[in-house]
């Protein structure tokens, strides 16, 4: 019979699993958490090490993004750790896609796995050590983690907290080993939280060294040989960790380090650990209390569910109870006081931050977002939630009740509303990406004198946020697109860009290009620009048309992408981006993407309809006076404006004043 801790630990994990990792999968698993940007670029690099290890690309750090650039990979984080684990599923034939998402599933579960096995070794006792993993692997606080999927792959953390907690108890040095290798595995499987369990881990020795002060733990540094124990673990440690930390070593001396003032606004405040997410379903009213309230506060939120706060509560009343043994009120203040130092040492108050101080040490400087220790500060609070109520669960009573009560209360306290959070589609961001293949292909000249490719295709015009947003994911799906088809690409999206390289990154043209072209010391012509129209593009602006009524010409889409001239001001909608080709004809592209074309199955109405480039979305503009122009279509006919309808329609076979228009330019796009 399986005992009863055990079947808690396996039920715990299902519901886990199916509440989150396959709901946020939705019921067709064509859901990925996140969006495009920062969600694909970690798919991109997982694929990366998959191309690299079975031999499709030469180097690994030198991805061949952000072209001609070396060391890419390290300008972000590399998940060298959890990537063997990608490439297995790829190898068993799973597309790019799936094989993230079930990535994404081994993520979770190793998270719970590791936990479960922590805790339980530290508690000794099942439920607790299900409760405690439950929250590591599923808990609340990971909603606002969802869009910094780089940050999943956290389960060395609880055991380097067990192999540590193990050494300072017993003095063994396996254990100290342990702790090393596996922080050592941690910041392979995520260089960020590498560098946050090392922060941690000291609190968790101080906490150790103040609780347990006879013996003192401390005092054994006065031992040389002991002292040498020490440094030869961490002599270890540090060389297994060169070859992952020299690529960075080497971005830090290239581009330099941040300053304290550019991290500050990410490091936690006080209500950041009761802010939550509207996707947490028994704790949404507390999804305002941080909105607005500081800078980049959609980060922070933090709060990991009523339970541990209440053992947080509970941890002074057993440090003063005589009914408690001194063992548990040695463990429960050890674990109270890291968790203390360490939230202080990373808090920032009115401004002032203790973090300052830990800036300063090397490597820290290189994180820009604070707000992420949240991923390993969760087990102070598990940890001390476990020593809160070991004490309570040995009695029989106590133990059955909290059994059944515990993991129910659990479940209830980190609920997920899947529905609230930001995913896109799967199939929809693969067939973006096919469509740039497609774009590449028809363009691309197979054994020219290029070394690489330039994706620069004309992009409509939006507001700055929607353009932005716009901007990554063609920079994303073009490295994508690119990858798949093993073609070096100048295109990049990633944590930071040298130089000058962020200008092409917005436009995405001629001139930015040769710009970044100059930077790196190379010329344009090792680099093919491709638009992606199949047409020769010899420049691009942006203007607003202004009819023969004087109104602005938009493409109305309410009315299937009709254009109409009704509108007395331009704004976004009213803003075309003009492309000519070196043939002199022009194509016009929308706010919504598409292209106007005289569609000869509707009465030759100028709709914007066309996705693509072709005859029917190119058009020949005939100057009549210094400010107005005519508009002839593909079938020799004239652009005419019906006065009463406001439509446009390619139908005159002569020039009429109905036929005159304005473009007014209000940009250069070279």
């Amino acid at each position: 019979m399986i005992p009863l801790g055990i079947a808690i630990a396996v039920v715990l994990f299902l519901i886990g699993t199916s509440s989150v990792p396959l709901a946020i999968f939705g019921p067709d698993r064509a859901l990925i958490p996140g969006d495009l940007g920062d969600a694909g670029f970690n798919n991109y690099i997982l694929e990366h090490f998959h191309a690299f290890i079975t031999g499709k690309t030469p180097r690994y750090w030198d991805a061949p993004f952000m072209y001609p650039y070396k060391n890419v990979i390290a300008l972000s984080d590399n998940l060298l750790g959890t990537a063997p684990i990608y490439s297995l599923i790829r190898y068993f034939g799973f597309d790019r896609d799936t094989a993230f998402q079930l990535w994404l599933l081994a993520m979770f579960s190793l998270n719970y796995w590791c936990c479960l096995f922590a805790v339980k070794r530290w508690s000794g006792n099942w439920v607790l050590a299900a409760c405690a993993a439950y929250i590591f692997a599923f808990g609340i606080y990971n909603i606002g983690q969802m869009s910094n999927l780089q940050v999943l792959p956290k389960f060395m953390a609880p055991l380097a907290f067990l192999f540590l907690w193990r050494h300072l108890s017993t003095g063994s040095w396996k254990y100290l080993l342990l702790a090393v290798l596996a922080t050592v595995y941690q910041f392979y499987c995520a260089i960020y939280l590498g560098f946050i369990l090392s922060y941690a881990l000291f609190f968790l020795l101080i906490g150790h060294a103040i609780a347990y002060r006879s013996p003192s733990y401390l005092r054994r540094f006065r031992s040389i040989p002991f002292l040498l124990g020490w440094l030869a673990a961490i002599g270890i440690g540090l060389l297994l960790l060169a070859p992952l930390m020299l690529p960075y070593i080497e971005v830090a001396q290239n581009m330099g380090t941040r300053k304290f003032a550019e991290v500050s606004d990410t490091i936690p405040r006080p209500i950041s650990y009761f802010f939550t997410h509207p996707a947490a379903l028994s704790w949404r009213s507390l999804s305002q209390v941080g909105v607005d309230a500081f800078p980049q506060w959609w980060s922070h939120l933090h709060f990991i569910g009523a339970l541990p706060w209440i053992a947080v509560l509970a941890a002074p009343f057993l440090l003063f109870s005589k009914r408690v043994r001194s063992t548990d009120r040695r463990l429960v203040l050890g674990v109270a006081t890291a968790l203390v130092l360490s939230t202080l040492f990373c808090l920032n108050l009115g401004g002032y931050s203790l973090y300052a101080l830990v800036f300063k040490v090397p490597g820290f400087s290189a994180m820009r977002a604070i707000d992420r220790y949240i991923n390993v500060q969760v087990l102070f609070f598990l940890f001390l939630f476990a020593a809160v109520l070991a004490p309570l669960i040995r009695k029989r009573w106590a133990a059955l009740a909290l059994s059944i009560v515990l993991p129910f209360l659990v479940v209830q306290d980190n609920r997920w509303d899947v529905a609230r959070l930001k995913r896109f589609n799967k199939h929809e961001a693969r067939d973006l990406v096919t469509d740039i293949e497609r774009r590449i292909l028809r363009e691309y000249k197979v054994g020219a004198a290029y070394d690489a490719i330039s994706y620069q295709p004309p992009l409509a015009i939006m507001s700055e946020a929607d353009g932005h947003f716009r901007t990554i994911t063609t920079q994303l799906s073009a490295m994508l697109a690119a990858q798949a088809l093993s073609i070096p690409i100048v295109n990049a999206y990633t944590g930071s860009y040298p130089g000058n390289y962020i200008k092409f990154f917005d436009h995405m043209d001629h001139r930015t290009l040769a710009d970044w072209c100059e930077f790196i010391g190379i010329t344009t012509e090792r680099i093919q620009e491709i638009h992606g129209l199949a047409l020769p593009v010899s420049r691009m602006d942006v203007v607003q048309i202004k009819a023969a009524n004087g109104e602005f010409v938009c493409a109305d889409e309410l009315k299937e992408g009709t254009a109409i001239a009704a509108r007395t001001n331009a704004a976004e909608g009213e803003t075309f981006r003009r492309v000519q080709t070196v043939d002199g004809r022009y194509a016009f592209l929308c706010h919504s993407g598409n292209y106007l074309c005289a569609e000869q199955e509707k009465d030759e109405l100028i709709l914007a309809t066309a996705m693509d480039v072709g005859d029917f979305g190119l058009f020949t503009l005939e100057q009549l006076d210094s400010s107005q122009v005519a508009i002839k279509a593909f079938n020799g006919r004239y652009v005419t404006l019906d006065p009463t309808t406001k439509l446009l329609s390619a139908t005159a076979d002569s020039l009429r004043a109905d036929a005159r228009f304005e473009m007014i330019v209000t940009g250069e796009n070279p």
